[in-house]
């Protein structure tokens, strides 16, 4: 359950690749601002949740074993655990936006942003290797399902030699950084979700503020 609801949350969407990662930005960053306040949290938890169409919610599912931990913590140390579980869920909600727009639109946001052009081609192959890593685990999985040490030792040895492999292909292309996206015109609700986040984030600093 937890790898398929992996990969239909890293899977892209409709939104605007600027818009997207500037959202996901200012929402973490909300979350930080107001202390990890209630409402706050809860906000930047659900935002993604109505702009993804709950696809969000498949990647919040791929992390439930650290829910779980936090739950456990939550019952020894009370609610300063219980603020940290929110915070995590809206960190992983609100990075959830990125994915919600298509990797090319992504690295396009980032070149228009000025990243440093090596950067966002480590993160160009990095978005692109990411589902075949999924894709990988999940292949492991249906061999070693019954054991969690041989599990891990396969998918470490597959990853790694997955990305020999990945490094040896781009040395044989005299790989340059070199990276390649695109961006297009935002439409009213990729709009709408940025000045949301926008208010999201005055909202927290004023909370910051008024402690």
């Amino acid at each position: 359950m937890i790898v398929e609801s992996l990969k239909e949350g890293l899977r892209g969407g409709e939104r605007e690749g600027r818009c997207a990662l500037l959202s996901a930005s200012l929402l973490s960053v909300s979350v930080y601002a107001s202390g990890m306040a209630f409402e706050i949290s809860l906000t930047a938890t659900f935002v993604p949740l109505l702009v993804t169409k709950s696809r969000s919610l498949k990647l919040l599912k791929a992390f439930l074993p650290f829910y779980i931990l936090f739950a456990v913590t939550a019952f020894f140390v009370g609610i300063t655990a219980l603020k940290s579980l929110l915070a995590f869920l809206a960190i992983i909600s609100a990075g959830s936006l990125v994915f919600s727009s298509q990797p090319s639109e992504i690295i396009g946001a980032l070149k228009f942003f000025k990243f440093p052009e090596k950067l966002v081609s480590l993160l160009q192959i990095a978005l692109s290797i990411l589902p075949v890593i999924v894709s990988d685990f999940e292949n492991v999985k249906n061999i070693y399902c019954r054991s969690y040490y041989r599990l891990l030792k396969a998918f470490v040895s597959t990853a790694i030699l997955r990305a020999v492999s990945f490094s040896e292909s781009l040395y044989s292309k005299n790989f340059r950084y070199k990276a390649a996206g695109k961006t297009r015109k935002p439409g009213k609700a990729d709009y709408l979700l940025l000045v949301v986040s926008i208010f999201v984030l005055i909202y927290a600093m004023s909370l910051e503020v008024s402690t």
